[in-house]
C-alpha cells in the first residue's frame, strides 16, 4: 500500500486522456508551471480620486501628499467621504463632516505654531496648565454631500478675546464650489486643575491675532428669528453634538436633516457618566426642537436647539 508522502511526489495517475472535458475545480493542482491569473480593477473616480497606475501605486500625488495647505492664514484640506460616514439617507453624516472641521481646526493650530507637545497646547499653556475646550458651536447646513464626493473645507480664526478664540470653517464643493455648510466654534480656555475659566496669556494673544480673519460672517441668527436666547454659557466641555440631538422623534430623524444647529456646552462628563438626551418641539416654529443633554441625577451637561427641513434627494 503507497504511503502518504509516495502519492504527494508523483503526478496525478489518472491519463490526461481519461480526466474529464468539464470544468471543474479539483483542489491542490500538482503542477508545478501553473500560473494563477491576475485581475486588475479600474476605480471610479466618482467613488475613489486616488487614481491608480499600472504599478499599483498612487499616481495623483498632490492629492495624496497635499494633506493640508495653509494660504493668508487659512488652512485649506479635502476630505474624500467615505462608505462608512454615510447615514440613514445615504449622505455624508452630520458627524463626519463635523470631524472634518476639526481635523483642520487642528491644522490651524499646527500651522501657527500653537500646537506645540499636543492639540493646540503650546509650552505657554503647558506651563500654566492651561487647556482649551469647546463652549458653544453653531453650524448651518445646506446640503449633505454623498459617498465619493470631494469636500473643500476651508478653517480659520474668525475672532480672539479675552477668553475665548472662534475657529470658523466653510465647506464647499470644490467642482462647483456650491456652499455645503459653515461650522463656527467658540474654545474657551480654562485651568486644566481648577476647572475655571482662565484669561489667555499675552503671548499666545500675539501669536493668534495675526490669523484672525473675519473671511464669511455666519447669518444663522434669522434661521431662530422668533426663538428666545439661550442662557450664557459655561466654561465648562461636555460631549460630542450628535449625543445631543439623539432625543430628536425617530420619525423626524428618518425623514428630515438637520438644517441649523445652536449648542451649548454647560458641564464637564467622563467617560463613564451615563447620559440622557431630551428633546421637545418648539410651540412656534415647525420642525423646530429643543435639546438637553443630563446626567442620571438630572445634571445638566449640554443644550441645543436644532432646525430641521425635508430630507434632499440628490
Amino acid at each position: 500500500m503507497p504511503t502518504i508522502s509516495n502519492v504527494l511526489s508523483i503526478p496525478p495517475w489518472m491519463p490526461p486522456s481519461k480526466l474529464p472535458r468539464e470544468n471543474k475545480n479539483f483542489g491542490v493542482i500538482f503542477h508545478s508551471k501553473v500560473r494563477t491569473p491576475t485581475m486588475q480593477v479600474k476605480l471610479d473616480d466618482v467613488q475613489d480620486p486616488f487614481k491608480l497606475n499600472n504599478s499599483g501605486k498612487i499616481a495623483d500625488h498632490e492629492f495624496a501628499t497635499s494633506r493640508y495647505v495653509c494660504d493668508e492664514y487659512v488652512v485649506r484640506q479635502n476630505f474624500l467621504v467615505r462608505l462608512y460616514e454615510l447615514d440613514i439617507h445615504h449622505k455624508a453624516s452630520l458627524e463626519a463632516l463635523l470631524n472634518y472641521t476639526e481635523e483642520t481646526s487642528v491644522n490651524l493650530c499646527k500651522s501657527s505654531g500653537l500646537a506645540v507637545g499636543g492639540f493646540g497646547v503650546p509650552k505657554e499653556m503647558s506651563s500654566r496648565n492651561l487647556i482649551w475646550v469647546i463652549g458653544r458651536m453653531q453650524v448651518v447646513v445646506n446640503s449633505y454631500p454623498s459617498w465619493g464626493d470631494i469636500v473643500h473645507v476651508e478653517t480659520w480664526c474668525s475672532a480672539l478675546g479675552k477668553h475665548t478664540l472662534t475657529c470658523s470653517s466653510r465647506l464647499t464643493d470644490p467642482k462647483t464650489g456650491k456652499k455645503l455648510m459653515r461650522v463656527d466654534s467658540d474654545f474657551l480656555m480654562i485651568n486644566e486643575k481648577t476647572r475655571r475659566l482662565s484669561r489667555i496669556p499675552e503671548e499666545i494673544k500675539a501669536r493668534g491675532e495675526p490669523y484672525v480673519r473675519n473671511l464669511d460672517p455666519l447669518p444663522i441668527a434669522n434661521k431662530f428669528e422668533n426663538c428666545r436666547k439661550l442662557q450664557k454659557i459655561d466654561e465648562d466641555e461636555a460631549v460630542h453634538v450628535q449625543n445631543g440631538i439623539r432625543g430628536t422623534p425617530e420619525s423626524v430623524r428618518e425623514n428630515c436633516e438637520p438644517e441649523a444647529i445652536i449648542l451649548e456646552y454647560r458641564r464637564e462628563c467622563g467617560r463613564e457618566n451615563v447620559l440622557k438626551s431630551l428633546s421637545v418641539a418648539s410651540s412656534g416654529t415647525p420642525q423646530e426642537f429643543h435639546h438637553l443633554l443630563v446626567l442620571e441625577n438630572g445634571t445638566e451637561v449640554a443644550r441645543a436647539r436644532t432646525l430641521w427641513r425635508s430630507k434632499s434627494i440628490k
